[in-house]
């Protein structure tokens, strides 16, 4: 079996929660990725889905290095990442860019568009001006927009155009690994339509991997290979697209993929979408064991609440970390209205 492009063991980012001015003590800590565990082949795309607050985007900073882990262990092709400085971290970052959710946001307005593109081709030294110049105004082709429009500035696009940009930057120093972290939730729905089979295209141009990050769960179906599900800082469900989408077993997916909107009227009346009681928990204060415990319709007193239910492979490239899975709870009976299953 090929090595993975990426793989992560058991990554930990824990922001501390201090008291005093001077003399400063830890009173607590916020646990915003508690042992995520996963692995991108190359060529692949992972799909992260998951509630705002849920550790999606702090991970993705981590596996960028843009934050220092607490813990666990990053290895990016064949590398050990995790606690890499100085030179060596911008060798490894050559292959490593990231698109950003907000695409006004991310780009410099003091800075004209072929300068936020090349800047990447100016740091690590890849040729003189003129061929940045060339090198700038070929990817603003590639990702359909005008070359002639290298010397304006980002309020003079739209918010697509801008993304765009944002992806011509990311492919600058022809990367292996793409973070997207939710690239297209502020954008227009046709836009966004525009902006995913792009980066489709591309993936397919130019051999790219996807850390795909979004709350949308129709656009994660369309361009992921695998998706993971994140609740509270950990995954709890795993699996390809079609086979999660199909047949989830964790209650919390259940419940995402019972909140999409249906197109059939009819069925759209019929369904009663599942509702989980109550909030997220703190992730200052996670619940003991299970931390989907509290608002799961299939807690079970004495287990869910004393053991951590473990990341298992319950069908053939199907994981999941609970109890009692959805084995009989298949996406047609959510879509048709069933009630859930509450008994193991």
């Amino acid at each position: 079996m090929a090595e993975p492009l990426l793989r992560v063991d058991d990554l930990e980012k824990h922001f501390p929660i201090t008291r005093g001015i001077v003399f400063q003590k830890e009173i607590g800590r916020v646990r915003a990725v508690d042992g995520v565990s996963f692995e991108v082949a190359r060529g692949e795309t992972l799909g992260v889905v998951g509630e705002s607050g849920c550790g999606k985007s702090t991970m993705a900073r981590c596996v960028m290095r843009l934050l220092d882990p607490t813990g666990g262990r990053i290895m990016f092709d064949g590398q050990d990442i995790t606690r890499l400085k100085g030179h060596d971290l911008m060798r490894v970052r050559r292959e490593l860019m990231m698109v950003f959710q907000d695409p006004y946001a991310s780009l410099n307005p003091r800075l004209r568009v072929g300068a936020i593109v090349g800047e990447a081709l100016q740091v690590h030294k890849q040729g003189s001006a003129a061929e940045i110049k060339m090198r700038v105004q070929e990817l603003l082709e590639v990702v359909g927009l005008n070359p002639e429009h290298y010397n304006r500035y980002p309020h003079e696009f739209s918010g697509g155009q801008r993304q765009r940009i944002g992806v011509a930057r990311a492919l600058a120093i022809r990367p292996k690994l793409i973070v997207c972290d939710e690239p297209v939730s502020a954008l227009d729905v046709s836009v966004q339509a525009q902006i995913l089979n792009l980066l489709k295209r591309l993936q397919r141009e130019f051999d790219l991997t996807y850390v795909f990050i979004a709350h949308d769960l129709d656009v994660v179906r369309h361009i992921s290979d695998r998706v993971a599900v994140m609740y509270l800082g950990k995954i709890v469900e795993m699996a390809s697209g079609s086979e999660l989408y199909d047949h989830p077993l964790h209650p919390y997916s259940g419940a995402l993929l019972s909140a999409i909107p249906v197109p059939n009227p009819d069925v759209a009346r019929a369904r009663r979408p599942i509702v989980l009681e109550g909030d997220v928990p703190s992730p200052i204060n996670p619940p003991s064991a299970c931390h989907f415990r509290t608002r799961c319709p299939r807690f079970h007193e004495g287990l869910c609440d004393v053991d951590e239910p473990q990341l298992v492979e319950r069908d053939p490239g199907h994981r999941v970390a609970c109890h009692f899975p959805l084995e009989s709870w298949p996406l047609t009976d959510l879509r048709m209205g069933a009630e859930p299953v509450k008994t193991p």
